[in-house]
C-alpha cells in the first residue's frame, strides 16, 4: 500500500488531530499516524530519541527511505520560520499540522495529491515472510501469465484495493469521516 493510499485510508478509523502521530485515548492522530494505523501498525512509548524525529518517529521503517528525502515543500510559508527544503515526512507532518488543520487552507485529499507526487510509483515491498499465503499464491500464478491486457490489470488492481479496505473496514469498524457528514 501506499503512503497516499494508507493516509486515505486510515482517515477513515483516526479522528484528525495535529501535534502527534497517534492518540489512544481519543483515537485520533495526523496524517502519518492515520497511515500507520491503515497499514496495520501499532504504537508504543519510546524514550531516548531525537527531539528532532519526535513528530515523525519511525516513519521511515514503514515507508521506506525515500520519506527521508529533502525536497521544497509546497507551501509559502515564511522561510525564516521554517526552512524551505526539508525532509519529505517533515513536510507531510507541517502541512498536516498547520496548513490542514490550523490554517485550513489545505484538506486532506490535497496533502494526499503532494504525497502522490514524491512517493514511489510502487509502494514498498516486502520478503515473502511478512506477504499473506494468498499473496505468494497469486504472484505464482502471475509468473505464468505472459500479455496480460492493461485492462484486466488495472480491474485486478481495483478490485485488490476494494478488498483491502473492505477488510480494513471490517477489521477496524470503520466510521464516515466527520468531514463527510
Amino acid at each position: 500500500m501506499k503512503l497516499s493510499e494508507a493516509i486515505l485510508l486510515g482517515s477513515t478509523v483516526l479522528t484528525p488531530r495535529a501535534g502527534g502521530q497517534h492518540f489512544a485515548e481519543t483515537q485520533s492522530g495526523c496524517a502519518l499516524g492515520m497511515a500507520a494505523i491503515a497499514n496495520g501498525c501499532t504504537f508504543h512509548t519510546v524514550k531516548n530519541f531525537d527531539e528532532r524525529d519526535r513528530r515523525t518517529l519511525g516513519t521511515e521503517g514503514v515507508w521506506g527511505n525515500w520519506v527521508l528525502q529533502k525536497v521544497v515543500r509546497p507551501c509559502d510559508c515564511w522561510r525564516f520560520w521554517i526552512r524551505r527544503e526539508m525532509r519529505i515526512k517533515d513536510i507531510i507532518t507541517h502541512l498536516f499540522d498547520w496548513h490542514v488543520m490550523v490554517k485550513k487552507n489545505w484538506t486532506l485529499e490535497r496533502l494526499v495529491a503532494w504525497v502522490e507526487t514524491v512517493e514511489p510509483k510502487e509502494p514498498k515491498t516486502f520478503g515473502p515472510s511478512e506477504n499473506t499465503s494468498l499473496e505468494i499464491l497469486e504472484r505464482r500464478s502471475q509468473m505464468h501469465i505472459v500479455g496480460r491486457s492493461r485492462d484486466e490489470e488495472e480491474w485486478r488492481d481495483a478490485d485488490d484495493w476494494q478488498a483491502r479496505v473492505t477488510a480494513f473496514a471490517v477489521r477496524h469498524k470503520s466510521r464516515p469521516r466527520r468531514d463527510a457528514l
